[in-house]
């Protein structure tokens, strides 16, 4: 059975804090009865040590009589087995007589079992009598708890303390991170204003600045959009508006003539109708692509004649002769699909603003330094210098301009140029009439 900390900061530091006092106070108590009681072993050892040495300084029986009433009496009595032997193997001396210690004798310390407790032995030999002096273990490990317990006693008491303490420093330190969630919870659907930093930690602030940039990007990308419904839903209201006009005259035709006139009029009308709407599209799907769409390597000299292909039943159309120069490749990194609609979009402007009969545009690839051009010349009347940047907000329209046109294409152009790194600009043509349109991509 997992306990279920992963989703709670606050819940993992206080388990993890607390269990660590709690393992830390069982711990060092462990530690403390393991030292205690090794220091306790060292201290009736020599305990046992001395008793032994003091009684063989004696002159052996002799003595026997006085330590015996010595022992009989004394509080030692009641801890210590003492006995004496002499070196025959008569025992001569016994300090409590209901218990006897082994005859087998063992020099130095040694353990031995007495009505099922564990006596820690000591035996000395003196050239008149052998010594020995016995201890019950459970006096030391009496004595070891005893002192464990009070080494480990003012951590217990102190460790309930602690626990608040750290109950409340956590909860206090997570107060900025619940008062930001709770700021966050509590906004509308269109409410993207910056969530408040002041007082969050540092591990927290820079996750929430990142959240702040993003909805400053969600700002910008909704206020694009709604600027962008707005003006769509301008732009379509003329043309609608002119195919009911134009519905209107077809019903009222009262000639052949007059109603094929009409017919062909709601048919341009619905061709430029159905161009914008396209070009309304290919404009939201340009702004609302994300920029991490994969790219890959593309050949722009293939891009151009995918593009001329779409556009040449236009150029044909206004009998207007389209040629492509220069380099024969030019290799980048890029999405195919939205490079072709960006030459077509400036060949579409450029057909569209060359006059018919023996017009020519003119489409040129060049390598430079670090960048690949890609220029685009037509014969049209051009744009002025103080509009050229103006031409690429969407719907407008250059003064003088008498084609029909949804005012999108250099627009979805721009974005899509943007996306790829690259620029565009808008030149005067080499032969000093028309417009070039020169595209720098980074190579």
């Amino acid at each position: 059975m997992s306990i279920p900390l992963s989703y709670s900061l606050r819940a993992r530091l206080l388990f993890f804090l607390l269990a660590a006092i709690a393992v830390g106070a069982l711990v060092q108590g462990a530690i403390a009865y393991r030292s205690t009681l090794a220091q306790a072993d060292d201290i009736f050892d020599s305990l046992l040590q001395r008793t032994a040495l003091s009684l063989g300084t004696g002159d052996g029986l002799l003595s026997t009589g006085p330590t015996h009433a010595r022992g009989a009496g004394s509080p030692v009595a009641d801890d210590l087995i003492i006995q004496i032997w002499t070196p025959d193997g008569l025992r001569v001396f016994n300090s409590r007589s209901r218990l006897r210690l082994p005859s087998q004798i063992v020099l130095g310390f040694s353990d031995a079992k007495l009505e099922g407790e564990t006596y820690r032995v000591y035996s000395l030999a003196t050239p008149f009598q052998v010594i020995q002096v016995a201890q019950d273990m459970r006096v030391r490990k009496n004595m070891a708890s005893a002192l464990a317990l009070r080494t480990v006693a003012p951590i217990a008491a102190a460790a309930p303390l602690l626990m608040l303490i750290i109950w409340c420093v956590v909860s206090w330190s997570l107060r900025p991170v619940k008062r930001a969630r709770a700021q966050v919870a509590a906004r509308q659907p269109e409410d993207l204003s910056p969530v408040s930093v002041r007082g969050l930690p540092d591990e927290i602030r820079p996750l929430v600045q990142e959240l702040n940039l993003l909805l400053e990007r969600m700002r910008g990308a909704f206020a694009q959009q709604k600027q962008f419904v707005g003006d769509a839903a301008h732009e379509l209201r003329s043309p609608l508006a002119a195919l009911r006009l134009q519905m209107q005259a077809l019903q009222r035709a009262a000639d052949p003539a007059a109603r094929q006139l009409a017919e062909q009029r709601l048919t341009a009308g619905i061709d430029r109708a159905t161009r914008l709407v396209e070009q309304l599209l290919s404009m939201a799907r340009q702004e609302g692509a994300q920029e991490q769409t994969p790219l890959a390597p593309v050949d722009l000299a293939d891009v151009l004649r995918q593009a001329l292909s779409e556009t040449l039943p236009e150029a044909n159309a206004k009998s207007i002769d389209v040629t492509l120069d220069g380099d024969t490749q030019a290799q980048m990194q890029g999405n195919r699909d939205a490079l072709v609609l960006l030459v077509r979009n400036l060949l579409d402007n450029a057909i569209k603003h060359s006059p018919a009969g023996g017009g020519r545009i003119g489409m040129r690839l060049e390598h430079g330094p670090g960048r690949v051009s890609l220029m685009i010349d037509d014969e049209g009347p051009g744009i002025p210098v103080h509009e050229r940047e103006r031409v690429f907000d969407r719907f407008y329209r250059a003064e003088g301009n008498t084609t029909h046109g949804s005012g999108l294409g250099l627009a979805i152009a721009r974005t899509i140029a943007d996306r790829h790194g690259a620029t565009i600009t808008l030149e005067d043509a080499p032969s000093g009439q028309g417009l070039r349109a020169r595209v720098n991509f980074p190579a």
